[in-house]
């Protein structure tokens, strides 16, 4: 089989072992993996090259990924298909596996299968907002990120007490990281999109955390409304000083944790089996642990809200 590897939507840890995975696999089966250079604008302007898993083995510890992603919604175009169609038989290509997030797996699977095209999703996104799966590829290592982060400014909050300090997460409108990073580190407060919350509230929460501990420690998640005025806002209601950290897409740059390296085997080892068997068009998922496969599509599937139980403990509601 000759299968096409394409990274559409954001990058995550774990993309890269999951390709070296992929291609070990594939050498050992006699197969050849291809990789889309630009994702799936790249399938249509021929920018593809071979991947091997010595071409691929330097990058399996890495973040971020060796085949470069795109955003650009090329499939939209009115002659999508007829192109997309001609550029896989041109270059003989069998089957296609897709790492991407939640628009990704939503909009594009649908298409592949309406298209006739063989087609194994691998949900990839620190932001672990993908219908249906309760781990996505590159979360652990997001989470770990923030925890350095937020260790080193616990040091500084005993070394210089009287603070409030904030950790903004990435996340987009989406608060499973802030809220998983929050419950991690034992934060005083977590400010997620989904929720909303009173200033009042929120300035007596951290004011009361410096009385008891010296410091306070505010997770948000930077899709909150108020994730840019919070900083200035915060002192108005405390009188207290803010030390403000965004981590930022260097958040998505962390090294793949263990979790994610051993996702990032299962998750490659059950694509390539799965084309191997002529499965069709599908998206792996993860449930308590174990990867599994949704045949067909997200594409009506809802995603589920943060856990609001969780949510109301660490905020003592």
């Amino acid at each position: 089989m000759r299968i096409l590897l394409a990274v559409s939507g954001g990058d995550a840890p774990g993309i890269n072992a999951a390709i070296w995975h992929i291609a070990r696999r594939a050498a050992a089966a006699g197969d050849t993996i291809l990789g889309a250079r630009g994702g799936l604008p790249a399938v249509l302007n021929g920018d593809i090259i071979e991947i091997t898993p010595n071409m691929a083995l330097p990058f399996a510890a890495l973040p971020g990924s060796l085949l470069p992603s795109s955003r650009d919604p090329v499939l939209a175009r009115a002659d999508a298909q007829a192109v997309f169609t001609a550029a896989i038989a041109q270059r003989q290509i069998d089957a296609l596996i897709l790492f991407g997030g939640n628009g990704t797996l939503r909009y594009i699977l649908p298409l592949m299968e309406a298209w006739g095209v063989p087609c194994v999703g691998i949900p990839t996104t620190i932001d672990n907002d993908v219908p249906g799966t309760d781990y996505t590829l590159g979360f652990d290592s997001a989470c770990n990120f923030a925890y350095h982060a937020i260790d080193g400014a616990r040091a500084t909050a005993n070394a210089l007490p009287g603070r409030i300090f904030t950790v903004e997460t990435l996340g987009g409108d989406s608060g499973y990281l802030a809220l998983a990073v929050a419950h991690g580190a034992g934060a005083d407060a977590v400010l997620l999109p989904e929720y909303e919350y009173k200033d009042e509230w929120l300035g007596a929460r951290l004011e009361g955390a410096v009385k008891r501990d010296g410091y306070a420690l505010l997770v948000l998640s930077e899709g909150v409304k108020a994730a840019r005025t919070l900083v200035d806002d915060i002192p108005k209601w405390t009188a207290i000083r803010v030390r403000d950290i965004r981590l930022g897409h260097a958040q998505r740059g962390g090294t793949p944790t263990h979790t994610d390296r051993v996702m990032a085997a299962n998750m490659g080892d059950l694509a390539f089996r799965l084309l191997k068997e002529d499965f069709g068009v599908g998206v792996l998922i993860v449930r308590r642990g174990i990867v599994e496969i949704h045949a067909g599509t997200l594409e009506k599937m809802d995603r589920l809200l943060p856990n609001r139980a969780l949510y109301d403990r660490i905020n003592a509601l």
